[in-house]
């Protein structure tokens, strides 16, 4: 499991009068996730004018909708593969858009896409479980500890920053093995069964 997504039932405690306000006004997760996106993209923005800092801020008020929208969407009880990967490829675009303001106006370094990079590897290896029904893996790297590394990174002088971005991007690559793992042990388990049920 992720390190940080150990804490993911108490947060869903702490967040429960936001999520259950929410949920009352109508508002859905997919809502959320989209409202963290545009605000992203705002930050995004904000860096690319050269306001870094204000930009983290606004990226990091993104990220707090992205802890609220699961918590909204276990809260209504109404969950579906859209929401799911929507949710995903919005978390991926979210942090494209930030980096790209940081590195194009900000004087970040480049090496800040290994993050976005090791974002989308996962987001695949992700998707591509799914799809095969692989059911829910656990990784050792999930986003809490990339944003960390993230946003440690662009207060990092050189070549912290980029040495940091760096073991976020592998932290990514490393959960994406681990998903993968887990299918090539589903499918030896499923073969096994078949091979049984034919004797």
């Amino acid at each position: 499991m992720s390190l940080l997504y150990r804490f993911k039932p108490r947060k869903d405690r702490y967040l429960s009068t936001i999520t259950t306000l929410l949920d009352g006004a109508g508002v859905t997760a997919n809502e959320v996730t989209a409202l963290g996106l545009c605000l992203a993209l705002g930050a995004g923005l904000l860096a690319y004018y050269g306001h870094l800092y204000v930009g983290l801020i606004l990226f990091a008020t993104s990220a707090m909708c992205d802890a609220v929208d699961g918590s909204l969407a276990r809260v209504s009880k109404i969950g579906t593969d859209f929401g799911l990967y929507f949710d995903g490829v919005a978390d991926r675009f979210s942090e494209l858009f930030f980096i790209s303001g940081a590195v194009l106006g900000a004087q970040v370094p480049s090496s800040a896409f290994a993050v976005v990079g090791g974002g989308f590897a996962l987001l695949l290896a992700r998707i591509y479980g799914h799809a095969h029904q692989w059911g829910s893996v656990s990784t050792t790297f999930g986003r809490p500890e990339r944003l960390a590394l993230l946003v440690a990174g662009m207060l990092s002088p050189a070549p912290i920053n980029t040495l940091l971005f760096i073991v976020a991007g592998l932290c990514c690559v490393f959960s994406s093995v681990q998903i993968l793992a887990r299918g090539i042990t589903v499918q030896d388990e499923r073969r096994e069964g078949e091979l049984q049920r034919g004797f």
